[in-house]
């Protein structure tokens, strides 16, 4: 435990603080092993004094003492001693190298005048080790780099008033594979080395790697070995940056005055060479012609591989012979910089541009003074740029391409995009692509500074660095990325690259993709994943390629039928007997006796009690005659009568009765039978019960009609737990069973006990109506939660878009099964009820009825 103090008069306070906290956990020091008040002390090994840390003299002496060793025993334990100064060593795996050849394997001890002279080389370098100095948190840090042939070495350094210091000397001697890397490679090997054993450094300083080899282009190659792609991952966690080296201003460094030992360095400048020619200058013919049919722009972009770019453009507008030399100019230049082309040499063969480029001769007119501007502006993208002048021949082919004409010499395979430009370059206008093809495709422009490949292209090109992103982690995320011709690719964890597409390019290939020549309207995941195999990228790829198949109009018009409840179930009851009854046709049935083939059905929503009666056919007329004759002089006026959207129920004479009689008459949406579930649910009681009593005989439901309501009205409700004629009249009724094999009620009772008992239960109604309210309201609870557990709520707003269900009489029969099962869209105009939608069309027409939530879903554009 070290205690230190800036100030004298403040040693004392710092120590009781320490006591303080040493006392708490009950520890305890020795004092034989104290030392107070000292400027200097011995400290893990080393010397801690005020000017930095030494090596411990002990450990230096036992090194310069050591006579020659004899035996292997001996090698050993002189370079433990070394390893234990290593950090205080510059290149101690270099040094050391023939100390440590003696202990390999199979190799006989030998000591020669080699290992005696390397011996005495360490002995004279300790015997003035230098001095190590701590770095202050936060502070900016140097790194030089050297490579021998068995060895890489790093030094990290501070700068202090005006001297460089040492803070770490690290070395790695190289393992047999390691000797085989390219010098390059080496030289980010130690860097490598030294972010590792130095991780505490590189993660809380920026660390400046002073180099004069292209060490960052060699981490940036999109070839690079999947060696090389682990060490650039490895580095980019830390904020490094890579410097040209500058005069070395310290003895202590002087091991460190190269990069490469000079035996080797005829090799590296090789390497290196080779690697700048591989990634040499581009050059750029260009050529401009103006005559009566319009005016031609033409450029030849040729790469140091060889690889040639051709560029043929027709201006949509005027111009004289200079201009349009200008234009072909800027627009080879513009192809240059949009590539990120850093050297490039441009021929033309006007001379009047190359002199007034150059400032050999003076601009007249303001047209071309503004053209000047813009090419010296483009000119200054590049690292390197130049503009000379060729003959008319040697630039044939640009002037081929200028003039649309049949010199034209391209390789087989090349495609000419032809250009059309509504304004000139001055006038900073969007330049729109169109293509020969027809099947073309119009892309929007988008500022080159609002792309998410910017920032990604500029680190690359450049090494900028956004100031709005972690450096560290903006570096970490841009590893993958390469720029190879000009275009952007990132590498994908399965291998091949992925070209990295803007926000419309990539429109354009998902719409291909998902419903072009081999498209198949597929799924949001399978058209993500169909995109990352074919070979793109962007960051949003996923979620756009969700949001496009949802807004796909045929995949919205042929998608799955909705099947899951889209709104609550929400139960109707009536809190009296024949308060609310709920009415149906069911028809048509086999011809009864007098042609009737209808039947009409009403039933009350608290005692389940079935009104039913056969019709030749059911009109307004017999509607209005039935509720008269079967519901109103039997049973009383009702509140409310639920119905379907029949025109026998919702015509004129029908709600010109109900009203009159203050009926309210509740309608239910189209094509959704639950809404009057009572109804349906009677009808279905009536139908199953008259199929199994009438046999083969039919055309006997009108006759059979009045004994099925009868023996349904004396049949317990699982809702109520009552017959229907219980809750009606108070008892239950005698059914002709009784009859025929009497019961206590029928045989055991007189007239006076069978009144008393009638009058008991009439008194005990109320209470047993009340208990079956109840119970239906706990039977409909329960009835909701299992409707609800496969429930998917489906909520619209006013004004929202939405698709309707088609059914058979809304599709086109020609269609077949081929027919949409959406049509639409439709806006939702208004809420009708609980899950129930007004629509109107696209004009603003509204549909005559309400409908259902469970038949419409929401259309996107």
């Amino acid at each position: 435990m070290v205690v230190k103090s800036k100030k004298a008069k403040d040693h004392p306070r710092d120590l009781e603080a320490d006591f303080e906290i040493l006392d708490q956990f009950n520890m305890k020091l020795n004092p034989s092993k104290c030392h107070f008040g000292v400027r200097a002390g011995k400290f893990l090994g080393f010397m801690v004094t005020e000017r930095g840390i030494e090596a411990s003299p002990e450990l230096i002496q036992a090194i310069i003492n050591l006579k020659s060793p004899t035996n292997v025993k001996e090698v050993q334990r002189l370079t433990g001693r070394v390893a234990a100064l290593n950090r205080f060593i510059s290149r101690s795996s270099e040094k050391s190298k023939e100390f440590y050849d003696i202990l390999k394997k199979n190799k006989k001890f030998e000591w020669g005048e080699k290992h005696e002279a390397a011996l005495s080389s360490l002995k004279e370098y300790l015997s003035s080790a230098p001095l190590l100095m701590q770095p202050v948190k936060g502070e900016p840090l140097s790194l030089y780099l050297a490579v021998s042939g068995s060895s890489v070495s790093v030094v990290l350094v501070k700068d202090h008033e005006g001297q460089q210091h040492p803070v770490y000397y690290v070395s790695k001697t190289l393992l047999d594979a390691e000797t085989r890397y390219s010098y390059l490679e080496k030289l980010i090997l130690a860097l490598v080395m030294a972010s590792q054993k130095l991780r505490h450094y590189f993660e809380t300083h920026v660390i400046y790697v002073k180099t004069n080899y292209p060490v960052k282009c060699v981490l940036r190659k999109p070839e690079m070995s999947g060696r090389m792609a682990k060490w650039a991952v490895k580095l980019s966690a830390y904020d490094i940056i890579y410097e040209p080296r500058t005069a070395i201003k310290s003895q202590a460094l002087a091991d460190f005055v190269a990069d490469f030992s000079s035996d080797i360095l005829p090799e590296v400048e090789l390497e290196v060479k080779q690697l700048e020619e591989a990634s040499g200058s581009w050059i750029l013919y260009t050529d401009g012609a103006s005559n009566v049919r319009g005016t031609g722009l033409g450029a030849l972009l040729k790469s140091p591989q060889g690889d040639i770019i051709p560029l043929s453009i027709h201006c949509e507008f005027k111009a004289t012979n200079n201009e349009a030399e200008y234009e072909a100019l800027i627009a080879g230049l513009q192809l240059a910089k949009d590539m990120g082309i850093q050297h490039i040499q441009v021929f033309i063969d006007s001379l009047l541009l190359t002199n007034q480029f150059n400032g050999s001769y003076a601009v007249k007119g303001e047209r071309l003074t503004k053209y000047l501007d813009l090419v010296k502006q483009l000119a200054l993208s590049f690292e390197n740029c130049s503009i000379s002048q060729v003959p008319r021949e040697e630039n044939a082919e640009a002037d081929a391409l200028a003039n649309l004409a049949s010199s034209l010499r391209i390789p087989e395979g090349v495609k000419i995009p032809i250009t059309h430009i509504l304004t000139p370059a001055i006038e900073e206008q969007e330049v729109n692509d169109v293509t020969t093809d027809k099947d073309q495709e119009v892309i929007d422009s988008q500022d080159p500074q609002e792309s998410w490949t910017y920032p990604i292209r500029r680190f690359i090109q450049e090494g900028e660095i956004p100031k709005n992103e972690n450096p560290r982690l903006f570096q970490t995320k841009v590893i993958p990325y390469s720029i190879i011709n000009g275009i952007l690719y990132k590498k994908s964890l399965a291998g091949p690259y992925l070209r990295c597409l803007e926000q419309p390019e990539a429109l354009a290939v998902l719409q291909d993709i998902h419903e072009g020549d081999c498209g198949n309207h597929t799924g949001g995941r399978s058209l993500f994943s169909k995109v990352l195999r074919t070979g793109y990228y962007w960051p949003t790829m996923k979620k756009d390629a969700m949001a496009f198949v949802q807004k796909c109009d045929a995949c919205q018009r042929h998608g799955n039928i909705l099947h899951q409840p889209a709104e609550p179930l929400h139960s109707i009851s009536s809190p009296w007997p024949f308060m609310k009854w709920g009415m149906d046709i069911v028809g048509k049935l086999p011809v009864a006796p007098g042609g009737k083939v209808f039947m009409l059905a009403m039933t009350d929503y608290f005692s389940k009690w079935i009104e039913a009666e056969a019709f030749v056919q059911v009109r307004e007329k017999e509607v209005i005659s039935f509720i008269k004759r079967n519901i109103l002089t039997r049973f009383g006026i009702p509140s409310e009568i639920v119905c379907d959207n029949g025109s026998q129920f919702i015509g004129k004479r029908t709600t010109s009765f109900c009203e009159a009689w203050g009926i309210k008459m509740v309608t239910s949406t189209p094509v959704h039978p639950q809404a009057n579930g009572q109804a349906e649910s009677s009808n279905k009681i009536i139908i199953n019960n008259l199929k199994k009593k009438l046999g083969d005989k039919k055309g006997k439901w009108a006759e059979e009609l009045p004994l099925v309501l009868w023996a349904d009205r004396t049949t317990s409700k699982n809702a109520t737990g009552r017959t229907p004629y219980s809750l009606v009249f108070g008892s239950e009724a005698v059914i002709p069973t009784e009859m025929v094999m009497p019961t206590a009620r029928t045989s055991c009772r007189d007239f006076e006990a069978n009144k008393q008992e009638l009058l008991e239960d009439l008194e005990t109604i109320e209470e047993i109506r009340d208990l079956a309210k109840f119970r239906m309201t706990a039977y409909q609870q329960r009835m909701a939660k299992s409707y609800n557990r496969n429930l998917r709520i489906r909520r619209f707003q006013v004004g929202d878009l939405v698709l309707r269900k088609a059914f058979q009489n809304t599709t086109n029969p020609a269609h077949g099964k081929l027919a949409p099962k959406w049509e639409g869209p439709y806006l939702i105009d208004s809420e009708a009820g609980k899950g129930a939608y007004r629509l109107a069309t696209m004009e603003g027409e509204l549909l005559p009825r309400a409908w259902n939530a469970i038949h419409l879903k929401l259309y996107f554009m």
